[in-house]
Protein backbone atom coordinates (compact mmCIF):
# COMPACT_ATOMS: atom_id res chain seq x y z
CA UNK A 1 0.00 0.00 0.00
CA UNK A 2 2.85 2.50 0.88
CA UNK A 3 4.51 1.77 -2.54
CA UNK A 4 0.96 2.39 -4.43
CA UNK A 5 0.78 5.57 -2.56
CA UNK A 6 4.68 6.54 -3.29
CA UNK A 7 3.66 5.92 -7.07
CA UNK A 8 1.06 8.32 -6.76
CA UNK A 9 2.66 11.11 -5.14
CA UNK A 10 5.60 11.05 -7.92
CA UNK A 11 2.94 11.16 -10.63
CA UNK A 12 1.47 14.67 -8.52
CA UNK A 13 4.75 16.93 -8.81
CA UNK A 14 6.63 15.93 -12.36
CA UNK A 15 8.20 19.58 -12.21
CA UNK A 16 9.50 19.57 -8.97
CA UNK A 17 10.22 15.52 -8.27
CA UNK A 18 8.32 13.04 -5.92
CA UNK A 19 7.40 13.62 -2.42
CA UNK A 20 9.98 12.70 0.04
CA UNK A 21 9.15 9.66 2.82
CA UNK A 22 11.88 8.85 4.72
CA UNK A 23 12.36 5.21 6.40
CA UNK A 24 8.86 4.58 5.14
CA UNK A 25 7.49 6.93 6.93
CA UNK A 26 4.32 8.43 5.34
CA UNK A 27 2.77 11.95 5.90
CA UNK A 28 -0.71 11.72 5.47
CA UNK A 29 -1.90 14.75 2.89
CA UNK A 30 -3.83 17.68 5.48
CA UNK A 31 -7.32 17.49 5.34
CA UNK A 32 -9.35 19.69 2.00
CA UNK A 33 -9.73 23.13 2.95
CA UNK A 34 -12.45 22.91 -0.09
CA UNK A 35 -15.30 25.53 0.71
CA UNK A 36 -13.12 27.46 3.36
CA UNK A 37 -12.64 30.74 2.61
CA UNK A 38 -9.72 32.00 3.07
CA UNK A 39 -10.64 34.78 5.93
CA UNK A 40 -9.72 35.31 9.40
CA UNK A 41 -11.32 33.57 11.56
CA UNK A 42 -10.78 31.51 14.82
CA UNK A 43 -7.19 29.84 14.50
CA UNK A 44 -6.05 26.81 15.88
CA UNK A 45 -2.92 26.22 17.84
CA UNK A 46 -1.20 23.41 15.46
CA UNK A 47 -0.66 20.36 16.99
CA UNK A 48 0.83 17.64 15.01
CA UNK A 49 2.12 17.19 11.37
CA UNK A 50 0.46 16.07 8.58
CA UNK A 51 2.54 16.38 5.62
CA UNK A 52 6.05 17.39 4.65
CA UNK A 53 7.48 19.59 1.33
CA UNK A 54 10.48 19.25 -0.09
CA UNK A 55 12.28 22.43 -0.82
CA UNK A 56 15.56 21.04 -2.53
CA UNK A 57 17.66 23.74 -2.16
CA UNK A 58 20.36 23.01 0.75
CA UNK A 59 19.27 25.83 3.41
CA UNK A 60 15.74 27.24 3.48
CA UNK A 61 15.63 31.11 4.40
CA UNK A 62 12.05 32.56 4.14
CA UNK A 63 8.51 30.76 3.42
CA UNK A 64 5.18 33.05 2.14
CA UNK A 65 1.94 32.12 1.41
CA UNK A 66 -0.82 34.23 -0.42
CA UNK A 67 -3.58 35.98 0.98
CA UNK A 68 -5.91 33.46 -1.00
CA UNK A 69 -4.09 30.12 0.81
CA UNK A 70 -3.24 28.38 -2.21
CA UNK A 71 0.25 29.05 -3.17
CA UNK A 72 3.30 28.70 -0.73
CA UNK A 73 6.87 30.27 -2.12
CA UNK A 74 9.94 29.37 -0.61
CA UNK A 75 13.82 31.27 -0.28
CA UNK A 76 16.70 30.43 0.77
CA UNK A 77 20.39 29.40 -0.23
CA UNK A 78 19.70 28.59 -3.43
CA UNK A 79 19.43 31.01 -6.46
CA UNK A 80 16.02 29.99 -7.02
CA UNK A 81 12.40 30.78 -5.48
CA UNK A 82 10.38 27.59 -5.36
CA UNK A 83 6.54 27.89 -5.86
CA UNK A 84 4.44 25.01 -4.31
CA UNK A 85 0.44 24.27 -4.21
CA UNK A 86 -0.28 24.70 -0.52
CA UNK A 87 -3.21 22.34 -0.46
CA UNK A 88 -0.45 19.56 -2.56
CA UNK A 89 2.52 20.34 -1.68
CA UNK A 90 3.19 19.74 -5.71
CA UNK A 91 5.74 22.41 -7.58
CA UNK A 92 4.10 25.28 -9.52
CA UNK A 93 7.46 26.81 -10.52
CA UNK A 94 10.79 27.37 -10.04
CA UNK A 95 11.44 31.35 -10.25
CA UNK A 96 14.87 31.83 -11.63
CA UNK A 97 17.05 35.24 -12.08
CA UNK A 98 18.48 35.54 -8.80
CA UNK A 99 21.96 35.66 -9.25
CA UNK A 100 22.77 34.74 -5.57
CA UNK A 101 20.78 33.37 -2.30
CA UNK A 102 17.14 34.61 -1.63
CA UNK A 103 17.01 35.83 1.85
CA UNK A 104 13.28 36.65 2.00
CA UNK A 105 10.09 35.81 -0.41
CA UNK A 106 6.69 37.88 -0.14
CA UNK A 107 3.24 37.62 -2.40
CA UNK A 108 1.30 40.57 -3.01
CA UNK A 109 -1.87 40.33 -1.55
CA UNK A 110 -4.24 40.26 -4.78
CA UNK A 111 -2.34 37.03 -5.33
CA UNK A 112 -0.23 38.32 -8.50
CA UNK A 113 2.88 38.83 -8.03
CA UNK A 114 5.95 37.20 -6.17
CA UNK A 115 8.76 39.66 -4.91
CA UNK A 116 12.62 38.14 -3.46
CA UNK A 117 15.43 39.35 -1.39
CA UNK A 118 18.59 38.51 -2.75
CA UNK A 119 22.51 38.24 -1.91
CA UNK A 120 22.94 39.54 -5.18
CA UNK A 121 21.98 42.91 -3.77
CA UNK A 122 18.88 43.18 -5.77
CA UNK A 123 15.06 42.68 -5.06
CA UNK A 124 12.89 40.82 -8.51
CA UNK A 125 9.05 40.89 -8.90
CA UNK A 126 7.67 37.59 -10.89
CA UNK A 127 4.15 37.22 -12.74
CA UNK A 128 2.70 34.48 -10.18
CA UNK A 129 0.23 33.96 -13.61
CA UNK A 130 2.95 32.95 -15.63
CA UNK A 131 6.56 32.36 -13.65
CA UNK A 132 7.71 35.04 -15.55
CA UNK A 133 10.43 37.64 -14.23
CA UNK A 134 8.77 41.53 -14.28
CA UNK A 135 11.35 43.69 -12.66
CA UNK A 136 14.25 44.00 -10.92
CA UNK A 137 15.05 46.97 -8.59
CA UNK A 138 18.72 47.85 -8.54
CA UNK A 139 20.35 50.26 -6.09
CA UNK A 140 21.51 48.67 -2.98
CA UNK A 141 25.46 48.15 -2.69
CA UNK A 142 24.93 45.16 -0.18
CA UNK A 143 22.55 42.06 0.49
CA UNK A 144 18.96 42.82 0.39
CA UNK A 145 17.79 40.91 3.44
CA UNK A 146 14.16 42.27 3.58
CA UNK A 147 11.79 43.23 0.65
CA UNK A 148 7.63 43.77 1.04
CA UNK A 149 4.81 44.95 -0.83
CA UNK A 150 2.23 47.31 0.40
CA UNK A 151 -0.95 46.36 0.45
CA UNK A 152 -1.97 47.64 -3.41
CA UNK A 153 1.42 46.58 -4.39
CA UNK A 154 2.49 50.14 -5.59
CA UNK A 155 5.44 50.02 -3.30
CA UNK A 156 8.41 47.66 -2.82
CA UNK A 157 10.18 48.01 0.82
CA UNK A 158 13.64 46.71 1.19
CA UNK A 159 16.15 46.62 3.28
CA UNK A 160 20.08 45.56 2.53
CA UNK A 161 23.04 45.10 4.68
CA UNK A 162 24.00 48.72 3.44
CA UNK A 163 21.82 49.54 6.07
CA UNK A 164 19.37 51.37 4.26
CA UNK A 165 15.48 50.95 3.26
CA UNK A 166 14.53 52.41 -0.38
CA UNK A 167 11.09 52.23 -1.06
CA UNK A 168 10.38 52.03 -4.56
CA UNK A 169 7.97 52.23 -6.91
CA UNK A 170 6.76 49.42 -8.50
CA UNK A 171 5.94 50.00 -11.62
CA UNK A 172 8.41 51.91 -12.89
CA UNK A 173 10.82 50.08 -10.89
CA UNK A 174 12.40 52.96 -9.88
CA UNK A 175 13.49 54.03 -6.13
CA UNK A 176 11.74 57.14 -5.01
CA UNK A 177 12.98 57.38 -1.40
CA UNK A 178 16.49 56.27 1.06
CA UNK A 179 16.21 55.80 4.25
CA UNK A 180 19.46 55.23 6.59
CA UNK A 181 18.72 53.11 9.43
CA UNK A 182 21.63 53.86 12.25
CA UNK A 183 22.40 50.39 12.69
CA UNK A 184 21.93 47.06 11.11
CA UNK A 185 18.56 45.32 10.75
CA UNK A 186 16.99 42.13 10.81
CA UNK A 187 13.67 43.13 9.37
CA UNK A 188 10.88 45.52 9.33
CA UNK A 189 7.33 45.31 8.81
CA UNK A 190 4.52 47.99 7.68
CA UNK A 191 2.28 49.37 10.16
CA UNK A 192 -0.45 50.74 7.76
CA UNK A 193 -1.70 49.85 4.01
CA UNK A 194 0.30 52.40 2.24
CA UNK A 195 3.60 51.56 4.12
CA UNK A 196 3.81 55.30 5.18
CA UNK A 197 5.04 54.11 8.77
CA UNK A 198 7.11 50.85 9.52
CA UNK A 199 8.98 49.09 12.14
CA UNK A 200 12.30 48.18 12.06
CA UNK A 201 14.23 45.40 13.81
CA UNK A 202 17.73 46.20 15.00
CA UNK A 203 21.14 43.90 15.93
CA UNK A 204 21.72 47.11 19.03
CA UNK A 205 18.59 45.26 20.53
CA UNK A 206 15.60 48.29 19.11
CA UNK A 207 12.95 48.90 17.50
CA UNK A 208 12.49 52.25 15.49
CA UNK A 209 9.09 53.62 13.86
CA UNK A 210 10.23 55.71 10.80
CA UNK A 211 7.78 57.58 8.32
CA UNK A 212 8.65 56.68 4.80
CA UNK A 213 7.58 59.41 3.22
CA UNK A 214 9.92 62.12 5.25
CA UNK A 215 12.39 59.59 6.31
CA UNK A 216 12.50 60.71 9.13
CA UNK A 217 12.79 58.38 12.24
CA UNK A 218 9.67 58.71 14.55
CA UNK A 219 10.45 56.87 18.16
CA UNK A 220 13.00 53.94 18.78
CA UNK A 221 13.31 51.74 22.18
CA UNK A 222 15.31 49.38 23.31
CA UNK A 223 13.23 46.80 24.04
CA UNK A 224 15.41 43.74 24.28
CA UNK A 225 18.62 42.35 26.04
CA UNK A 226 20.03 41.18 22.64
CA UNK A 227 19.25 41.40 19.23
CA UNK A 228 15.77 41.85 17.97
CA UNK A 229 15.57 39.27 14.98
CA UNK A 230 11.86 39.86 13.48
CA UNK A 231 8.96 42.07 14.07
CA UNK A 232 5.64 41.63 12.90
CA UNK A 233 2.38 43.54 13.07
CA UNK A 234 -0.92 43.51 13.45
CA UNK A 235 -3.68 44.21 10.73
CA UNK A 236 -4.55 46.94 12.21
CA UNK A 237 -0.94 48.31 12.70
CA UNK A 238 -1.89 49.54 16.43
CA UNK A 239 0.59 46.33 18.07
CA UNK A 240 4.09 44.48 17.15
CA UNK A 241 5.44 41.49 18.01
CA UNK A 242 8.74 40.95 18.22
CA UNK A 243 10.83 37.97 18.49
CA UNK A 244 14.78 38.63 20.05
CA UNK A 245 17.87 36.55 20.43
CA UNK A 246 17.11 36.88 24.33
CA UNK A 247 14.70 34.14 24.38
CA UNK A 248 11.38 36.85 24.58
CA UNK A 249 8.88 37.70 22.20
CA UNK A 250 7.26 40.75 23.44
CA UNK A 251 3.94 42.42 21.87
CA UNK A 252 4.73 46.21 21.83
CA UNK A 253 2.27 49.21 21.58
CA UNK A 254 3.04 50.59 18.08
CA UNK A 255 1.98 54.07 18.87
CA UNK A 256 4.04 54.18 22.02
CA UNK A 257 6.25 51.11 22.05
CA UNK A 258 4.98 50.11 25.74
CA UNK A 259 5.70 46.46 26.09
CA UNK A 260 1.94 45.07 26.24
CA UNK A 261 2.92 41.19 26.79
CA UNK A 262 5.89 39.02 27.41
CA UNK A 263 5.81 35.63 25.87
CA UNK A 264 9.19 33.09 26.42
CA UNK A 265 9.81 29.29 27.58
CA UNK A 266 12.25 26.98 28.77
CA UNK A 267 14.92 26.15 26.42
CA UNK A 268 12.94 28.47 23.64
CA UNK A 269 16.10 30.52 21.64
CA UNK A 270 15.71 31.58 18.18
CA UNK A 271 18.38 31.12 15.01
CA UNK A 272 20.65 34.06 14.99
CA UNK A 273 20.38 34.36 11.04
CA UNK A 274 16.64 33.25 10.37
CA UNK A 275 14.06 33.46 12.93
CA UNK A 276 10.73 34.80 11.87
CA UNK A 277 7.66 35.03 14.41
CA UNK A 278 4.53 35.71 13.23
CA UNK A 279 0.73 36.10 14.70
CA UNK A 280 -1.60 34.30 13.72
CA UNK A 281 -4.86 35.41 11.42
CA UNK A 282 -7.05 36.09 14.46
CA UNK A 283 -4.41 37.45 16.62
CA UNK A 284 -4.83 35.17 19.47
CA UNK A 285 -1.28 33.23 19.44
CA UNK A 286 2.08 33.67 18.58
CA UNK A 287 4.16 31.37 17.37
CA UNK A 288 8.24 31.25 16.43
CA UNK A 289 10.67 28.57 16.17
CA UNK A 290 13.70 27.35 18.22
CA UNK A 291 17.20 26.95 17.20
CA UNK A 292 16.79 23.29 18.10
CA UNK A 293 13.61 22.25 15.72
CA UNK A 294 11.21 22.82 18.22
CA UNK A 295 8.00 25.33 17.23
CA UNK A 296 6.23 27.00 20.34
CA UNK A 297 2.80 29.10 20.46
CA UNK A 298 1.78 31.61 22.86
CA UNK A 299 -1.58 32.51 23.82
CA UNK A 300 -1.02 36.99 23.46
CA UNK A 301 -3.27 38.11 25.82
CA UNK A 302 -1.86 36.18 29.00
CA UNK A 303 1.84 35.57 27.42
CA UNK A 304 1.14 31.55 28.64
CA UNK A 305 2.76 28.94 26.41
CA UNK A 306 0.06 26.53 24.80
CA UNK A 307 2.37 24.50 23.08
CA UNK A 308 5.65 23.17 22.32
CA UNK A 309 5.90 20.60 19.30
CA UNK A 310 9.51 18.56 18.61
CA UNK A 311 8.92 18.14 15.10
CA UNK A 312 11.61 19.58 13.03
CA UNK A 313 15.63 18.15 12.47
CA UNK A 314 17.07 21.52 12.55
CA UNK A 315 16.45 25.32 13.39
CA UNK A 316 12.86 26.43 12.44
CA UNK A 317 13.71 29.66 10.28
CA UNK A 318 10.11 30.46 9.58
CA UNK A 319 6.49 29.88 10.52
CA UNK A 320 3.00 30.99 9.37
CA UNK A 321 -0.83 30.23 9.59
CA UNK A 322 -2.58 29.39 6.41
CA UNK A 323 -5.12 32.62 6.00
CA UNK A 324 -7.86 30.60 7.73
CA UNK A 325 -5.43 29.40 10.70
CA UNK A 326 -6.54 26.23 10.33
CA UNK A 327 -3.15 24.94 9.41
CA UNK A 328 0.12 25.89 9.46
CA UNK A 329 3.95 25.59 7.64
CA UNK A 330 6.61 25.63 9.34
CA UNK A 331 10.23 25.71 7.97
CA UNK A 332 13.56 24.41 9.72
CA UNK A 333 16.78 25.64 8.08
CA UNK A 334 17.66 21.96 6.59
CA UNK A 335 15.15 21.96 3.12
CA UNK A 336 11.57 20.82 4.70
CA UNK A 337 8.84 22.80 5.04
CA UNK A 338 6.07 20.77 7.90
CA UNK A 339 2.44 21.47 6.86
CA UNK A 340 0.70 21.54 10.96
CA UNK A 341 -2.79 20.63 11.58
Amino acid sequence: ELELIKRKSAALSPRMGPAVFEDDQFFAAPAALTGVSAVHGASLAPRSAVGKIDARMEEVHSIAISGSGDVLAVGGQSTTVKVFDAETGEGVFSLTGCLKAVNHVEISTDNTMLLAASSDHTARIWKLDTGRHWKSLTGHIGSVMVAKFNHDASRVFTYSQDRTIKVWDTQRGLCIKTLFTVSSCHDFTLLDSSGSRLVTAHVDNAVRVWDTVTGKRLREATLHKEQVMSVWASRAGTRVLTNSYDGTLKLVDADTLEVVTVMSAPGYRPSRNWARASLSPDERYAMAGSIDGRLFVWDISSGDLVRTLDIHKSAVCDALWHPTGLRVYSAEKSRYILILH
